[in-house]
């Protein structure tokens, strides 16, 4: 095979995924606004995680 033609599992996922949800953009919207309102509650609870510090 070569590699033009041999996806991942990965891959093959994330294309599905996005054919899948990409003619659906009141569903993406409102995603989108539950996320915003998410991480919005999670600053007022200070519940959000702390960044992770990469070691060099």
């Amino acid at each position: 095979m070569t590699g033009a033609v041999h996806m991942g599992m990965k891959d093959k996922v994330t294309v599905k995924l996005l054919q899948a949800t990409s003619d659906k953009t009141e569903l993406n919207k409102k995603a989108l606004q539950w996320k915003k309102s998410f991480v919005e509650v999670n600053k007022i609870l200070g519940t959000s995680s702390p960044k992770k510090k990469k070691n060099k």
